[in-house]
């Protein structure tokens, strides 16, 4: 059904339904107005009556003839007119309403001569008043019927209008998850065929948003597998050529040491050399390190013990020259062993926050805590905080590539959650917490 149906389905029934209690409310009144007409024209025909009895009435029954004349004028039930009674003196007896007695026309007067001689005279005067009221009555009654009518055609279009646009809030909230990048959300069918249609878009939408960003997670989860491999090859290259190498050179210098002990400038250069070979062994150990954390792990196993890995990585930032920032890890449980491919991602997070925070925050303390979830043993909590000058916009730290869209990248391609926040409110030096919650299966 389209909203133009809709619409003018629930019109025609407010309509029908209107009309329908307009007709009995007229034939009420019509009824109403009947009983009334008849009822004046009943008491019109008694007065008439009882006006002509006191031609012919006996004289003790006069004033009893009065009363039952007054009784008709203060019923109420005359229509259309009233009336007053004189006596022969010109004296009223039983006046009319002071409303009617003013007026000047509408008069007709009846004498009634009575066979004693004496005689009264009375006048019927024509009074308005009761079309008056009805003119008025009617006059209330319909705009009574339009505004229940306006009112009611006001509520159905209203419920209506609400029926047929419901379904939004959930098209609304559908949209939110979207912009979230929750692409499992679906819209039921609609009982309206535009929204139904705008639904069946949606969920068209969803269905490819979803697709293309399962690919994309693959395609991520590839590159980072690839550079990880690469990474892992370089490292291989620069053991079996520079490390080598190194090895032969540091023998060869260790001899010459020993052959120009009698020559002292020459023995000093040799030593200057030593020393400058070995620093360079040491660099290349750390880059070894860095390029293939887990080198040390053995052969064929699928999962790494983190806790050392990370015990390495915080220890050569810690040692490092000119270095003041107190570092503390916390792995819970110790022996923490995961698949090879979370540890280097955990690794991975670690090693550009810690990076980030050496360029950037200006710390004195960094805590790490690498933990299992309690209330739920699938998911991974990895978070990094210290007490540095904080970050004003990490969307926008993110655009100017400082290891957070690093973060994020990785934490999207594996299903986790980033969370970016200070570790305090109201100080000049809020700090910075990264929490990530990532899960331990395989990448939704």
């Amino acid at each position: 059904m389209d909203m133009t149906s809709l619409l003018m389905r629930r019109a025609a029934w407010i309509f029908v339904a209107c009309f329908g209690v307009a007709l009995a409310v007229a034939t009420l009144r019509a009824q109403g107005d009947i009983r009334r007409e008849s009822q004046g024209a009943d008491q019109l025909a008694h007065l008439v009556g009882e006006l002509s009895a006191l031609q012919n009435i006996a004289p003790e029954s006069l004033d009893s003839q009065l009363d039952k004349l007054r009784s008709i004028s203060r019923s109420g039930n005359l229509r259309h007119l009233d009336f007053q009674l004189e006596d022969g003196t010109g004296q009223i007896l039983i006046p009319a309403a002071p409303t009617v007695s003013d007026a000047m026309a509408g008069r007709t007067r009846m004498l009634l001569q009575r066979s004693d001689g004496s005689r009264f005279q009375a006048t019927l005067i024509a009074n308005p008043a009761s079309e008056q009221e009805e003119a008025v009555s009617d006059i209330i009654g319909m705009a009574g019927l339009f505004l229940a009518y306006g009112l009611a055609m006001l509520a159905g279009l209203y419920a209506a209008v609400r029926y047929a646009f419901g379904p939004l809030r959930g098209i609304v909230g559908a949209i939110a998850a979207f912009r979230k990048q929750d692409f499992s959300a679906r819209l039921p069918r609609l009982p309206v065929r535009e929204l139904d249609h705008i639904a069946g878009a949606l969920n068209h939408l969803a269905e490819a948003l979803a697709a293309a960003e399962a690919r994309q997670k693959h395609l991520s989860l590839q590159m980072q597998t690839l550079q990880e491999d690469e990474r892992a090859n370089l490292a291989i290259e620069l053991h079996e050529h520079l490390g080598q190498g190194l090895t032969a050179l540091r023998a060869n210098i260790a001899y010459l040491l020993r052959q120009t002990t009698e020559a002292p400038r020459l023995h000093a250069a040799v030593r200057d050399m030593e020393s400058q070979t070995a620093a360079i062994h040491r660099e290349i150990r750390c880059l070894l390190r860095h390029l293939q954390p887990d080198a040390g792990s053995l052969p064929g196993h699928t999962r790494v013990d983190l806790q050392p890995l990370l015990h390495e990585l915080v220890k050569s930032w810690q040692d490092s020259a000119g270095q003041d920032t107190r570092f503390h890890l916390t792995v819970t449980p110790g022996s923490l062993c995961l698949p090879r491919e979370t540890s280097l991602i955990v690794y991975r997070m670690t090693q550009e926050a810690l990076a980030n925070i050496a360029r950037h925050a200006k710390a004195s303390e960094v805590d790490i805590v690498v933990c299992i979830d309690p209330e739920t043993p699938t998911l991974l909590r990895w978070q990094i905080s210290d007490n540095g000058v904080g970050m004003a916009s990490p969307e926008a730290a993110m655009s100017h590539g400082n290891g957070l869209a690093g973060i994020r990248e990785r934490v999207w391609a594996r299903g986790g959650q980033l969370e970016i926040a200070p570790c305090k409110s109201g100080t000049t030096r809020p700090g910075l917490r990264l929490s990530v919650q990532l899960p331990l299966g395989e990448p939704s």
